[in-house]
């Protein structure tokens, strides 16, 4: 019988703290849903806030993987908030298991059948209030893991990684009887790839919006355009083409939603959108924090050109 992991010891040993501290930040509601409008400038660019240990973002369809995989994200632990936790996992016992957790301490990596319940891990340092890059790639016989493009663990591995019809997550997730802990922090972008992206020893960390390519599973760079409102739930689009579209807090029992994060200028009066007035003046504010960006964007390809 094929043999599936254990993580009990995947949660990294940190007390659970489930109120964000940014002292300038408020939640507003129903519309849109999950926002925390931020204008205490530690953000440039909207992103996700996992808040709670059972926050998740179920995602919808199966990987299908081959010889090759890379897992990778960019987060961010605030000081005395953020703890270890999963940031994604498609898992069905016994069968399938492709996984990236992370910590203040530590980055893990898995991908069975190779090392039935030992994942590969390494005892590395994140500081907080830092964002970080971080993947797990298997590949070119080994997997390996990386930390703001240094290589900080690697393994033999060689052949094929198990799929199934696991359900995937970002954050939270039932396995092994029990609810899997989301890591606490911020999210600001996803890949899951079929290929190895990275080989060597250290990479240039890449920085801004990833890409989609031939060999991407699963995209989520978490802009204000990729989110959408259905059936009473807020989703995150997919960007790789693939229809893998994330709805925020289902797939179990007590799942909860991460916050979406839109950064304002602290001049910048934030709209309470519960009236038709109050949802204009919130798009006006998406509208110039575009007209912002795109201009941002532009002054980087005059420069890069």
């Amino acid at each position: 019988m094929k043999k599936f992991l254990t993580l009990a010891a995947l949660m990294l040993a940190t007390p659970i703290i489930t109120q964000h501290n940014e002292a300038l930040a408020v939640t507003l509601g129903p519309l849109p849903k999950d926002v925390i409008y931020s204008s205490d400038r530690t953000f440039d660019r909207p992103n996700i806030f996992f808040n709670n240990p059972t926050d998740t973002i179920q995602i919808s369809g199966q990987t299908v993987l081959g010889n090759e995989s890379t897992y990778e994200a960019r987060i961010y632990f605030p000081r005395g908030i953020g703890t270890g936790g999963f940031v994604f996992n498609e898992w069905t016992g016994g069968y399938e298991d492709k996984g990236l957790a992370a910590g203040l301490n530590a980055l893990i990596g898995i991908n069975i059948p190779f090392y039935p319940g030992i994942p590969l891990a390494s005892l590395t340092t994140l500081v907080s209030d830092t964002w970080h890059h971080i993947a797990f790639v298997q590949g070119g016989g080994s997997q390996r893991l990386y930390l703001d493009g240094q290589m900080v663990g690697t393994r033999p591995a060689t052949g094929d990684i198990w799929d199934s019809d696991g359900g995937s997550f970002i954050g939270a997730l039932f396995r092994d009887g029990g609810t899997a802990s989301s890591f606490i922090g911020h999210l600001d972008t996803l890949r899951i790839s079929n290929v190895a992206r990275y080989s060597s020893n250290s990479f240039e960390a890449p920085t801004g919006d990833l890409a989609s390519d031939a060999n991407t599973q699963i995209l989520y760079n978490f802009n204000l355009e990729n989110y959408y409102q259905q059936d009473g739930f807020t989703w995150a689009s997919d960007l790789s083409g693939n229809g893998r579209n994330g709805r925020f807090g289902t797939g179990f029992a007590g799942a909860t939603s991460p916050s979406v994060i839109v950064p304002v200028e602290p001049s910048e009066p934030v709209p309470e959108p519960t009236t038709l007035l109050g949802t204009l003046a919130f798009g006006a504010v998406i509208s110039r924090w575009r007209v912002k960006r795109k201009q941002q964007q532009k002054s980087l390809n005059s420069i890069v050109s």
